[in-house]
Order: C-alpha cells, then sequence, then structure tokens
C-alpha cells in the first residue's frame, strides 16, 4: 500500500473513529447505573473532552479531499511515465 493511499485510509479512520467513540459514549450514558456503579444520573461529556474527537473529525474531513487529489495525480504520473516508456 503506498502512501497516497494509507492517506486516505488515515483520514476515513479519522473521520469513522470519532462517530463511533461519541455513539458509544451516548449509549452507555444511558445505560442505568445504581448503587456502587454510579447514582443513576447521567454523566454527559463536557466540551474539553469533546475538543479532541471533533478536532479528530474535522481534520479527517479537511484531509481526505486533499488525498484523494494526490491520488489521482499520482496514478495520471504513473500513467504519463508508463506511456513514455513504451
Amino acid at each position: 500500500m503506498n502512501r497516497f493511499v494509507f492517506h486516505i485510509v488515515v483520514c476515513v479512520v479519522c473521520i469513522i473513529l470519532p462517530v463511533i467513540l461519541v455513539l458509544y459514549n451516548y449509549w452507555d450514558n444511558h445505560q442505568p447505573k445504581i448503587g456502587a456503579v454510579g447514582d443513576g444520573r447521567p454523566n454527559y461529556p463536557s466540551l474539553p473532552q469533546l475538543i479532541p474527537p471533533i478536532l479528530c473529525f474535522l481534520m479527517g474531513i479537511g484531509n481526505l479531499p486533499v488525498a484523494i487529489v494526490r491520488y489521482k495525480q499520482n496514478k495520471m504520473t504513473q500513467h504519463n511515465e508508463s506511456e513514455n516508456e513504451d
């Protein structure tokens, strides 16, 4: 796997992973916790706790178009080089 495909894969992971983590946190907060585990009230995340997943998501969204454009440019360059060799 070359670096351009790796860049696209990392961008997709940066988009999907925060969404999964936030959904899991939301689901876990709504599970009943009584007794020694908790007092039954959901513990919602604060803004400082949400900043890393939000930034990761935004970096994935911002870099995905760049990764796709660079991948296409690399494909065109490889295609042109193979035509010049013939």
